[in-house]
């Protein structure tokens, strides 16, 4: 079968990060929609300012919410698109599609976040409480780290991108481990632990937005680009799937993914447009 490098092409393909600075664009709009800060228009202004807020954040994939909480629980639950929301000021919260967290803080200063479905967590390193997260068959106890948690039918995926969790078992008694960056922990509906270094972190590319592959079949490719960028896709010819590729991509965009893979292969045309991809054989 075809293999091919598409790192070896040289071909600048710039990363496109979108970074918004909301102060800056509600001042540009305000002045356009001549706006007033004055008097009544106060609150009025102030309801524009999240609608406008909404609709840049919206514009990107994500809606972004700041979260207080006075012992008291708040719920985030995102549908056909991520999620983020802030709380404790600077601890990050990303939530991928068709997930569902339960926030609250006690009074004992431990804040606790009840998780179905799969999240990306970026907690900020605070001494003087406790941070965990539950899922129905772990714990996860943290005090400063990114990690990702992902419960599905089969089990429950720990990853750790930075820092130190540790990792309860809710049906094994006394069993617990300590993960640090680059490691991964699997546990199956009977609470059993298997931990393992993660090659790469293709499994939270819906996140990180970098892939990393090694000799990976181009089905497997399309799998892992379909479900971080949430696309359909098929092969009009099924040989098509076991083509090997090597090669990685930080921040692009998926057309550009798309396009630098089809200058890989001589024998593969791919065609995406209305957000589903068909990969077919080239006609010359």
């Amino acid at each position: 079968m075809n293999s091919f490098d598409f790192n070896d092409i040289n071909e600048n393909i710039d990363s496109k990060i979108l970074d918004i600075d909301v102060d800056q664009e509600w001042n540009k709009l305000s002045s356009e929609l001549g706006f007033s800060k004055k008097g009544k228009i106060l609150r009025f202004d102030l309801f524009i300012k999240i609608a406008a807020t909404v609709v840049l954040l919206l514009g990107i994939g994500y809606f972004i919410n700041y979260a207080n909480f006075n012992n008291n629980v708040v719920v985030f639950e995102s549908q056909n698109i991520p999620l983020e929301t802030i709380v404790e000021n600077s601890t990050q919260i990303s939530l991928n599609r068709n997930s569902k967290i339960e926030c609250s803080k006690s009074d004992n200063n431990t804040f606790s976040v009840n998780l179905k479905g799969e999240a990306y967590f970026d907690v900020e390193k605070n001494p003087s409480r406790s941070f965990q997260i539950n899922t129905k068959d772990i714990q996860v106890i943290v005090h400063g780290t990114s990690f990702d948690i992902c419960e599905n039918k089969s089990n429950t995926i720990v990853t750790v991108t930075s820092g130190i969790v540790e990792v309860l078992s809710n049906k094994i008694k006394n069993s617990s481990v300590k993960l640090t960056k680059g490691q991964q922990l699997i546990c199956d509906k009977d609470g059993n632990f298997k931990t393992l270094n993660a090659e790469n972190f293709n499994n939270i590319a819906w996140k990180l937005k970098q892939f990393e592959f090694n000799n990976a079949s181009l089905s497997e490719i399309m799998y892992q680009l379909g479900y971080a960028y949430n696309f359909g896709y098929k092969f009009e010819n099924t040989d098509l799937k076991s083509i090997k590729i090597s090669g990685s991509f930080s921040n692009q965009e998926i057309s550009s993914i798309l396009n630098i893979i089809q200058q890989s292969l001589d024998n593969v045309e791919i065609v995406f447009q209305n957000n589903f991809c068909i990969i077919k054989n080239r006609c010359f």
